[in-house]
């Protein structure tokens, strides 16, 4: 090997160990550390690998794999400054911050940079905690007595309430109700299941496997797995005729609740809709008629225009104010309301994206997982599914319950605690242990460059797009670690607008966001021409930004040759040259993305100034790099899929050319 590469090149271009790296995604992919869980981001990058990346961009060429560990589980200070021009979910600055150098993140999305922020600032948690009981004093005790229900004479709290949507028949009038099934709650290893009655709603605990029963109190036979609804189609229970449910639905005034699961002492129980729980609904709706002009409810339309997915509109919503029922709209607003009148600026940020990310789990888009009994939150599939049965949680929350206010709150706490004492896992002894590093994951936030190069802040956060970056100064940065938008696989910017809308007040404004996204959509009138340009423009003021001996890493994956070939000129055009590819793991075993077709490894892109090659006199050799990495995938990484395969090889194909 050449030694002006042992001299001046990294480990990262030369190889990692890539096996153990991807173990350790495996295991973080499906329970990521306390930070990440402060609020909901999509395709959020897995904080081993990033920290991976960091680490083996500051050892030397031929550091070794014993050598690489020993950094990854130890304290770690970087002196440099490190730049996300797609910042997302803020992972290249946690984990650069951990390690003490300075960050920057740019990204178009007002909630991607209000996330990272958080993410990163420090919070006294005390006071914080004491704001919290005042909220829980002024609004919480008041939240909880909506979520109760009527028990033999006695009050229990609710945990969760089950609404589903009853359709009128286009041939017979005649109204159906929308079940999938007749089951609330399977749970196997206890040899049961609850299941009601497709008459009455009944109540019933069955052995679990079996198959119908007979309502002891309307004397109807269900059918336990054989409901009205399948696959977007709608049975209707009088004529039999089949048709489309969403083109009947008028959004929520189709619902009506028919089941209440609530707690009676430390037992969760089922049971139906009473007379006192649709009195309670009723009560509801007038207090919130009487208060909402008091109340900044998100009363916006849903924008159609350049829209991706069209629901939940075509299920007959209309306003962001419409996915929540009124009991949900009423205790959101009142808990916003009491935030928004918080005069520390810096505690009513942090209670307010715990509140954001309660959102999610508190709307009429969420589902029930019947074999986990627990609420399936909005966006757990990258969409705005409409799902025929709903289930309404508590907005505040009980000892049970998933994504409550109370709890998401807690998410808040233990992100922040693990900020003060991060650790790194190993799973290497075949058991789950914690390596506390001594790091601290510390930051003076500013959107000032001017604050930032006077040294009043060590992370810069700009909302905006990275085509023109010149707040950033010319090679000013060493390392450049970012996540380019997939082509055309997801629109983040259509499901934030679902948080933003309660949030646009306090976070920024995101006003022509859309056109600004960096994505491939013909309805859209975003084409490939587009994303290529663009692309191109924010390549060359990373170009511009980096320092002369500085590295530029991105992760992409992409079965399509067209995305893979723009990503090919981009570095190009902008005078950079790729110095190694390789591939790691983006995600755990068990996403809710997994099925066949779905790519799981990314392509890890190294590159360089192409200018500062030339200086050194270093001429890269794409064929031998293109033929080790052939060699090493056939060999070392056959549980890689064909999607993932054929990902990767696009990638050596399109960036590997000498025209390059």
């Amino acid at each position: 090997m050449d030694d002006l590469k042992y001299k001046h090149f990294k480990m990262i271009e030369n190889t990692l160990p890539i096996h153990k790296i991807n173990e350790l995604a495996l295991k973080e992919g499906n329970a990521k550390k306390p930070v990440y869980q402060i609020h909901k981001w999509w395709a959020r990058r897995l904080g081993c690998i990033v920290r991976s990346l960091i680490i083996a961009s500051n050892l030397n060429y031929d550091a070794t794999e014993e050598e690489f560990w020993e950094k990854y589980y130890s304290k770690n200070e970087i002196k440099m400054t490190v730049l996300d021009p797609f910042m997302g979910g803020g992972s290249s600055l946690v984990e650069a911050k951990k390690m003490n150098a300075k960050t920057i993140g740019v990204d178009v999305d007002p909630l991607a940079c209000f996330i990272a922020e958080k993410e990163l600032e420090e919070v006294d948690l005390q006071n914080l905690t004491k704001e919290f009981d005042k909220l829980y004093e002024k609004v919480g005790k008041k939240i909880q007595k909506y979520y109760m229900t009527e028990v033999n004479g006695k009050l229990c709290p609710i945990i969760n309430v089950f609404w589903n949507y009853s359709v009128n028949c286009p041939k017979c009038g005649s109204k159906t109700d929308a079940h999938p099934h007749y089951k609330i709650y399977a749970n196997k290893s206890g040899n049961e299941q609850h299941v009601f009655c497709k008459s009455c709603n009944e109540i019933r605990i069955l052995k679990h496997g079996a198959k119908w029963f007979k309502c002891k109190k309307c004397g109807q036979k269900t059918v336990v797995n054989r409901g009205t609804y399948a696959r977007g189609k709608l049975k209707c229970k009088k004529c039999g005729k089949e048709f489309i449910s969403r083109h009947e639905l008028n959004g929520k005034t189709s619902l009506r609740p028919f089941a209440i699961e609530y707690l009676d002492g430390k037992t969760r129980i089922f049971k139906k809709v009473s007379p006192y729980d649709l009195k309670l609904l009723s009560k509801i709706t007038e207090e919130l008629n009487s208060i909402e002009k008091d109340l900044m409810l998100p009363n916006s339309k849903i924008s159609l225009e350049n829209r991706v997915d069209g629901r939940p509109m075509t299920h007959g919503y209309s306003t962001y104010k419409e996915l929540f029922t009124d009991r949900q709209l009423l205790s959101l607003g009142l808990i916003h309301k009491e935030i928004k009148e918080i005069t520390d600026e810096k505690l009513k940020k942090w209670l307010l994206i715990a509140f954001s990310d309660c959102l999610s789990s508190n709307n009429l888009l969420c589902t029930y997982a019947v074999g986990y009994r627990k609420v399936t939150p909005l966006f757990g599939i990258h969409a705005y599914t409409v799902p025929m049965r709903v289930v309404e949680n508590n907005v505040w929350g009980t000892t049970y319950g998933r994504g409550t206010f109370e709890k998401t709150f807690k998410k808040v706490l233990a992100a922040k605690k693990y900020c003060d004492k991060p650790y790194e896992t190993d799973y290497s002894s075949g058991k789950f242990l914690k390596i506390f590093t001594n790091e601290k994951i510390e930051s003076i936030v500013s959107n000032s460059e001017e604050e930032f190069y006077n040294g009043h802040a060590d992370t810069l956060i700009l909302n905006q797009s990275s085509e023109n970056i010149s707040k950033i100064k010319d090679g000013s940065v060493d390392l450049i670690l970012t996540d380019p938008p997939y082509y055309d696989n997801l629109n983040y910017s259509e499901l934030a607008d679902f948080y933003y809308q309660w949030l646009k007040d306090d976070i920024g404004q995101n006003s022509g966001i859309i056109n600004e996204m960096l994505y491939v959509n013909p309805k859209m009138e975003k084409t490939h021409e587009d994303y290529e340009i663009k692309l191109k423009e924010i390549f060359k003021e990373c170009h511009r930004v980096l320092a002369m001996n500085g590295l530029m890493i991105f992760s992409y994956h992409h079965n399509k040759e067209e995305a893979w070939l723009a990503m090919g000129d981009a570095i190009k055009q902008a005078g950079f040259i790729v110095t190694n590819i390789l591939p790691l793991r983006s995600e755990g075993s068990s996403a809710y993305h997994s099925f066949e077709g779905n790519i799981k490894w990314d392509s890890i892109v190294i590159l360089r100034k192409k200018e500062y090659l030339k200086d050194l006199g270093i001429k890269q050799d794409f064929k031998c790099l293109k033929t080790f990495w052939e060699e090493k995938v056939s060999k070392d990484l056959r549980n890689m899929k064909e999607c993932d395969k054929l990902s990767f090889f696009r990638s050596l194909n399109a960036l590997t050319d000498e025209s390059l």
